[in-house]
């Protein structure tokens, strides 16, 4: 999938089969399902409520000058004294939602910021940051999160807004999107989201809105490739694909499900093709890196293990699986002490969930592995 810490959602899974010629339309093919049909009504993100009004009255709008009003409005946004923001990446929210919840991912953020700034007067857009891939894992998933932000102008000064915590540098590619865009963002979060639960009916819902709201952002186009592949229905798959390529042609995780696509259908001709590209994309996949250890562990290629493991924490430090896997090499590479500090940090980082998992000794921990 797609996404965002608390991003934007675009689901990166190896899938299946077909062949078609991208065609850019805003009706996807039919979800062949005997349930119920799901449709999704129209959202203003944007929206503001009388409790927002209220909030600009009396922090913001009391002060005619522009520039102090994007002072104050940045301020009153983020002080935990007065709104008190909290980024949170699991939730997708409207502008109104964010507001009441003092919560939510960059989409929910960004949304709160702009329809704020603009109710007071001031300039505001949304802003995509291109930011160095960062996956995680949900299941059999693999996801992979994009990041926006929010650019407010005053007559003399220009303030980028961000609650995330990313690491954003100079350098990092940038680009404005119209509120269309960012609304189709904003359905198609909540559609990778359904995908994660499975549900399937209710993911082509979300997506189809999304692309029906702006057909020339790519990720409802790869997230609902998945929910035709889950569905078995792998030709409208292969042409969801093909389509966000064609939009843009850098989006590498439509060519990995491209290329799974192929090997499954035996189309190896059309898998050499893109194999070189997904190869390099893979190896900056810390999640990649952890299975082609796990295969060297087997082979008993533990030098090999270690060098890849050591490579997918440099990309991810925060990863439990990867200090896990850590653990489990050098425990078999005699290295007891390196992998009980291993262990320690993987219980560190770990869910509530695992913590019970990770308590037994690791020595019986790696016999069950």
């Amino acid at each position: 999938l797609t996404g965002a810490p608390g991003l934007v959602l675009a689901v990166a899974v190896a899938l299946l089969l077909g062949c078609a010629t991208p065609q850019i339309s805003q009706s996807p093919p039919v979800l062949q399902h005997h349930g119920p049909v799901v449709e999704v009504d129209d959202v203003d993100v944007l929206a503001v409520s009388a409790e927002m009004e209220a909030f600009l009255e009396r922090y913001v709008l009391q002060y005619q000058n522009l520039d102090m009003r994007l002072n104050l409005l940045v301020t009153a946004v983020t002080d935990p004294g007065v709104l008190g923001f909290h980024y949170q990446d699991d939730r997708t929210l409207t502008a109104v939602e964010a507001f009441d919840s003092r919560s939510g991912n960059c989409v929910g953020f960004a949304n709160l910021m702009i329809a704020l700034a603009r109710r007071a007067g001031l300039k505001a857009g949304y802003q995509e940051v291109s930011l160095e891939p960062d996956w995680s894992s949900s299941g059999d998933t693999l996801l992979i999160a994009k990041h926006i932000n929010v650019v407010v102008r005053s007559p003399n000064r220009a303030f980028m807004v961000d609650t995330s915590g990313l690491k954003i540098r100079p350098d990092d590619r940038r680009r404005f999107m119209n509120d269309r865009e960012a609304a189709a963002l904003y359905y198609s979060n909540l559609g990778a989201d359904a995908l994660l639960d499975n549900d399937l009916y209710l993911a082509y819902a979300y997506l189809t809105k999304a692309i029906e709201t702006a057909p020339q952002v790519p990720d409802p186009w790869i997230n609902l490739g998945v929910v035709y592949s889950r569905n078995l229905q792998l030709r409208e798959a292969e042409q969801m694909f093909l389509t966000a390529q064609a939009i843009d042609a850098k989006e590498y995780s439509a060519t990995a499900n491209l290329y799974e696509l192929y090997l499954a259908g035996g189309k190896l001709a059309s898998a050499s093709r893109l194999e070189k590209k997904v190869e390099k994309y893979r190896q900056r996949n810390p999640y990649y890196l952890l299975r082609l250890s796990e295969d060297a562990l087997t082979q008993a290629r533990y030098e090999e293990s270690f060098d890849l493991l050591e490579r997918a924490i440099e990309k991810k430090d925060n990863e439990h699986l990867f200090h896990f896997a850590l653990a489990r090499t050098q425990y078999l590479t005699g290295e007891t002490a390196a992998a009980e500090m291993s262990l320690n940090r993987a219980r560190e980082l770990a869910p509530e969930d695992m913590l019970v998992d990770y308590s037994r000794p690791l020595r019986e921990l790696v016999v069950e592995e």
